[in-house]
């Protein structure tokens, strides 16, 4: 699912028309690793997995607050590959545009995953559009760009622009979820993990 999703955001060329789908399938693929890589550890640890309503009360959807849960559970074991793991930690932690785009999935995730099927039901909407978090999140992104914001400013250009954007997002999400794939395949949160790591691998863009 997040596979898909990295490729639909690499496919992007209209916010309005395709943040919807891109969103949904990042968020939700982002949810469900977080939430395995939790209780993984959790098991690992000898404190059993997290219970129902610990899980859907304390992270529910919301992607940003389940990564400031799992995060630390990568320091569990030292696995087998200490050094190569404490490097893609630090290329994580110093991604200037991780945060924001992990901001704009767990506010998807909270309450713009149902603000459609709200809106046929015909109740009030308090939250943003899905549209309007991922156009919020390139704005800022693009702050401090001033040839990129050219770039999709220009009918010529808005293409490339639009290609250069796309993976600017990708890129930081790819990084964050090779981290945890790393940790996994390392044993950093087990053998459990361990065992299951291929799984979670992304899918590798077909390049023939």
């Amino acid at each position: 699912m997040f596979s898909r999703g990295i490729d639909a955001l690499r496919a992007m060329r209209h916010d309005y028309t395709d943040a919807v789908a891109v969103m949904s399938l990042l968020a939700l693929g982002a949810e469900k690793m977080l939430k395995l890589t939790i209780g993984l550890s959790g098991r690992d640890q000898g404190t059993g997995w997290p219970s129902k309503d610990e899980m859907r009360l304390k992270i529910g959807h919301r992607v940003l607050k389940a990564d400031r849960i799992a995060r630390p559970t990568l320091d569990s074991n030292p696995g087998t590959a200490p050094g190569w793991l404490a490097g893609l930690k630090h290329q994580v932690n110093a991604d200037p545009v991780l945060s924001t785009v992990l901001e704009a999935l767990d506010r998807f995730g909270n309450a713009g995953r149902f603000y459609y099927l709200d809106l046929l039901a015909s109740a009030t909407q308090p939250q943003d559009a899905p549209q309007t978090l991922w156009t919020n999140m390139t704005t800022a992104l693009t702050t401090g760009e001033p040839r990129l914001l050219a770039d999709l400013a220009s009918v010529d250009r808005y293409e490339a622009g639009r290609r250069q954007l796309n993976e600017m997002v990708a890129a930081a999400l790819i990084g964050w979820w090779e981290l945890y794939a790393a940790a996994w395949r390392t044993g950093a949160i087990g053998k459990e993990a361990q065992r299951y790591s291929p799984e979670i691998a992304l899918w590798k863009p077909d390049v023939t």
